[in-house]
Order: structure tokens, then C-alpha cells, then sequence
């Protein structure tokens, strides 16, 4: 067992040679009681071990090691519901190590000053079985206050028992109040984040586009849940009530990020509800064509594809056919992240839900910079590929519909 241990513990730092924790201390955990006061064993090294294998493939540590956010995964069915796996973003900035974090429970984040009523929220949403979203006020191991942006979100089995909970913190600072006045923070759990002393005042509000980064940064380390169990054959899958609920907040299923991550073409998916129309989605050829990483992309509207040379007309039928929600295909110039040109034949469609109302825009983007004046055939070939995608896409977009039941309807902020 010990063995194993020490592979898990490399997986969780990619290109280490030898581990850093001791498991002496792993062993005792962090004791105390559980969220209902009553005492509780801390779980012990054989079961922080099994936390990962029984649920994931081999290579989970390293896949979830190549992600920046700062995260941790906890395991509800643990005593104490410990920490079974923290990324090198969240120790930076909460200041602890690996040895500090793994088997404890998060509330070693919280200090004197961290309000009450948000910690019993995040109690709520571990009991209930959902997810939110909540502003916190934590503390690094210096004992220093951060204001964090915390979001968590429940991972199910295919059975629908909650596997584990993951936690992405987002440091946020009290300018950000005076980005949107008039915006409410969502209630999330699960924190962490370092800023300089003028920036202890609490934030009263939470610019939406850092709410839109947690919770996308949320849906890729799920998704890296979802296909390293899927590969194993255990599915995990977020479990919702229908479909306003899985894609509600701007947060894409797993079941539907399966679905869009088989698509091997150049696609983005863009929210109309959230401000400014959000890509809430983008492929591995998107970031190949474009040259951005999926973290540049998402949360943005697509208009930094643009450039000096991009033709406004086309810009404006664009724009028409989302405000008329219907389809349309231009062929527009388009810029790299390093300011290369291309022609991009662009196909953008409306994905509606069973109710009839649109979900997402997608758009499916074919570089033809090569032709300057594509063939008959090969516009024909493009466009069919392209209808392909969108009808993937629209078809698992309204798979969403009665997709599972979850005990209790989350609050809305």
C-alpha cells in the first residue's frame, strides 16, 4: 500500500521524482468533528489512496496536474470529508503543502473573521448534494485573509452516489465591487487566495467575469473527471434536474462536454444568456487553429478573433442572424493569437433546448485561407461537415431534457 501511496502522490506532481509528503502525517489526518458536531476518525492512508484508483484511471494525477486553477478534490464519503488531491495553484496560493493539505478537512482555510452564515451555505450544498458558488473570506498559513471566489460542484457515479466534490478558488479583491455595482454574488463553496492588506475589505460585488471563469474552470477539471472515469468504464456524470439545471449559470454538463469533446472539428459555444454571450466551450482544433489555450478563450466573447482587416459587413450578418436567432454561414478574416490573418469559412447556428428557446450559439470554424476562392465542391463538402457538428451538438443539447433528479432544487442567488 505504501507503494501505491508513493504513485499517487507522484501523479499528483507531474515530472517529481520522489514524493513530498509523509505519510505518518496523512495517516493521523486532521481529526475534529464532522459539519454535525459529532467526533469523528480521520480516514486513514489506505482510504485517501483508494479515493483516486477505485474512481480513476492511473493517469488522473497527471491529467489534472496540467490544469493552472487552483483546486481541490474532497472526498463526502471519507470521515471528516477530506482533501484527497490538490493542485499546485491552489498551494500557492493558500501557502500550504501537499503534506499540510491532503487528508484534512477544508476548514482549515477558515480564521476569525470568516463569516459563518457563507461556511453553513457550503454545509448545505455538501448535504443537499449540489453545487454553489459563495464569496468567502479565508486564511493562508501565515494566517493571512484572502478574499476567494469559491466554487464547487458535486461529481457523481453512473449509480448516483457523489464520488467527490471539487473546489476551484478564485482570488478576488475589493476593486472588483466597483466593476458591476449592481451584481449579486452567487452562494458557492470551497476557497482560498492571497491578496495584499488593502484588499481585506470585503468585495460587495463579483465582476461576472470572474463568476464565469470559476465556473468554468469547474466544467474542464469535470470534465477530466468524467473521461478518466469513462476510460475506466465508471461513468461520472454531473446529475441534474433538466435541462435549465445543467447548463444553468453558464456551466456545461459533463454528459454534454462528452458529447462535444468527440466532435474533431474546429467549434466554439457561445451562452446568449450570460453577459456579452460568453464561449462557455472550446475544442482542441478551435485552440490549435487560433492558437489560444482554452483558458484565453472561455468567459470571452469571440470578437478578439477580430482584427484591423476584418470586414465590418461581415461582422454586421453576423450579428443579425443572432438577433434574429437563425443560422448563417460568411466567410469572414480572422486573427491568431499571434496576429496572423485567415480566411475562416464561418458557420453559426442557434442550439435550442426541447422548450424551443435557445440554449447556445456554436460556431464551427473552417480555416480556407488556401483558397482564395474555394471551389463549388469543396464549399459544399465544408458546409456538411460543419451542419454535422451543429446537429451533434443540438442533439445533445436536448438529451439534457429529464436527465436525472437531484433531492433538493438549488437556490437561486
Amino acid at each position: 500500500m505504501m507503494r501505491d501511496m508513493d504513485e499517487v502522490l507522484m501523479a499528483q506532481q507531474p515530472g517529481t521524482a520522489t514524493s513530498v509528503m509523509d505519510p505518518d502525517k496523512l495517516r493521523t489526518g486532521s481529526g475534529g468533528r464532522s459539519f454535525g458536531g459529532t467526533p469523528r476518525r480521520a480516514p486513514k492512508l489506505e482510504e485517501l489512496v483508494e479515493s483516486l484508483s477505485r474512481a480513476y484511471n492511473s493517469k488522473i494525477g497527471q491529467a489534472l496536474g496540467q490544469h493552472e486553477y487552483n483546486f481541490v478534490l474532497s472526498d463526502p464519503r471519507l470521515p471528516e470529508h477530506p482533501i484527497v488531491f490538490a493542485s499546485e495553484g491552489f498551494l500557492r496560493m493558500s501557502g500550504y503543502s501537499r503534506e499540510d493539505v491532503i487528508g484534512r478537512n477544508c476548514r482549515f482555510l477558515q480564521g476569525p473573521d470568516t463569516d459563518r452564515g457563507t461556511v453553513a451555505e457550503i454545509r448545505d450544498a455538501i448535504r443537499e448534494e449540489r453545487g454553489c458558488q459563495v464569496r468567502i473570506l479565508n486564511y493562508t498559513k501565515q494566517r493571512n485573509p484572502f478574499w476567494n471566489l469559491f466554487h464547487m460542484s458535486p461529481i457523481f457515479a453512473s449509480d448516483g452516489r457523489v464520488m467527490h466534490f471539487v473546489g476551484v478558488q478564485t482570488p478576488i479583491a475589493s476593486e472588483l465591487a466597483s466593476l458591476v455595482p449592481d451584481v449579486a454574488v452567487e452562494k458557492t463553496p470551497l476557497r482560498g487566495a492571497v491578496v495584499d492588506e488593502e484588499d481585506e475589505a470585503e468585495p460587495t460585488t463579483v465582476d461576472e467575469a470572474v463568476k464565469q471563469k470559476a465556473a468554468m474552470a469547474v466544467q474542464r477539471v469535470t470534465g477530466e473527471l468524467t473521461q478518466s472515469s469513462k476510460i475506466k468504464g465508471d461513468l461520472v456524470q454531473n446529475r441534474c434536474v433538466g435541462f435549465s439545471d445543467c447548463v444553468a449559470n453558464g456551466v456545461v454538463s459533463s454528459s454534454l462536454m462528452l458529447s462535444l469533446t468527440r466532435i474533431q472539428q474546429s467549434l466554439v459555444l457561445a451562452d446568449p444568456r450570460l453577459p456579452d454571450s460568453p464561449i462557455v466551450h472550446a475544442s482542441d482544433v478551435f485552440c490549435e487553429l487560433t492558437g489560444y489555450s482554452r483558458e484565453e478563450v472561455v468567459g470571452r466573447n469571440c470578437r478578439f478573433l477580430q482584427g484591423p482587416e476584418t470586414d465590418p459587413a461581415a461582422v454586421r450578418e453576423i450579428r443579425d442572424a443572432i438577433e434574429g436567432e437563425r443560422p448563417c454561414t460568411v466567410r469572414i478574416l480572422n486573427y491568431r493569437k499571434d496576429n496572423t490573418a485567415f480566411w475562416n469559412h464561418l458557420h453559426v447556428a442557434p442550439v435550442r433546448c426541447a422548450t424551443g428557446k435557445v440554449a447556445y450559439y456554436v460556431g464551427v470554424q473552417l480555416d480556407v485561407s488556401d483558397a482564395e476562392i474555394p471551389m463549388r465542391g469543396d464549399t459544399l463538402n465544408a458546409d456538411a461537415k460543419q451542419l454535422s457538428a451543429v446537429g451533434v451538438v443540438r442533439v445533445a443539447v436536448r438529451s439534457l431534457q429529464g436527465s436525472g433528479l437531484r433531492r433538493t432544487p438549488a437556490r437561486s442567488s
